[in-house]
């Protein structure tokens, strides 16, 4: 099923650093997606030099493609994955993060529609992680939804749950080498670039985020994300009052599902 005369439907890419942790649950989670879904797939997993034992974990499993890239940052490393993928759909997702089984065959169809350039998905913490991080997650989840009702200007992305046609790598180019926010980057210049074309959020698209366990922990790298994209000349921050609206959507979605908040 994932041999290389075939050509994948989907190509899947990992960059890792330090992620001895998480790595083999990561793994593990895209090979129970692939067998649900039962096409080729490819799984791309990049070293950007990791000084832990997270190569020789990944060196068991004969499923997985090793691939190496010296230049610091996760956008190089998966940009050095995209120079080899092979399938017409590429998706992204970090080494801390496991998907759910339905993860690939979400993403196959999301991709149906030919409108559909860019896809992200719906992203959840640990089981045990605190209430308001999961607080945290719902407004997350929910801003993402509602900033795609709104000009492209307020779109942003995240390679820890997303999905790309290769064709559009190949047109606009490949991710800029920021430290941070090249996703979004990448999704502004598809906007400029093939205004035809459109960002989904697709919710049954679910990965879980294995290493944040406690809001301050999310929130501190969250932060990070504003100072990157202020380099984006064409992206605008939400206001006050937009803000108010998400956590508006947030809370009526919670009154109508007794089964609370999905975190």
């Amino acid at each position: 099923m994932n041999t290389p005369r075939e050509t994948p439907v989907i190509s899947v890419v990992v960059p890792f650093f330090r992620s001895e942790e998480h790595i083999t649950a990561c793994v593990e989670s895209l090979l129970s997606s692939r067998d649900e879904l039962n096409e080729n797939v490819e799984l791309l997993f990049v070293d950007n030099a990791a000084p832990d034992r997270s190569v020789q974990l990944l060196r068991r499993y004969e499923e997985v493609t090793l691939l190496r890239e010296d230049r610091p940052g996760a956008y190089a490393a998966r940009n050095a994955a995209l120079r080899v993928a092979r399938a017409p759909l590429v998706a992204f997702t970090d080494a801390d993060c496991a998907v759910d089984p339905g993860w690939l065959r979400a993403i196959r169809t999301g991709f149906t529609d030919p409108v559909v350039g860019v896809l992200l998905g719906h992203v959840r913490y640990p089981p045990d992680a605190s209430r308001v991080l999961r607080l945290l997650c719902a407004y997350e989840n929910t801003k993402t939804e509602y900033v795609l009702g709104l000009p492209t200007a307020y779109h942003f992305a995240y390679c820890n749950n997303m999905a790309v046609r290769a064709s559009i790598f190949e047109e606009i180019g490949l991710f800029e080498e920021w430290q941070r926010a090249g996703d979004t980057e990448l999704v502004h210049r598809l906007a400029a670039r093939r205004p035809d074309l459109c960002l989904a959020f697709r919710p049954e698209m679910e990965v879980t985020h294995l290493e944040f366990r406690l809001a301050r922990e999310r929130a501190r790298r969250l932060s990070l994300y504003t100072s990157t994209n202020s380099k984006i000349a064409s992206f605008r921050e939400l206001s006050l009052r937009q803000r108010l609206g998400v956590l508006w959507r947030m809370a009526s979605a919670s009154e109508s599902d007794p089964s609370g908040f999905r975190g």
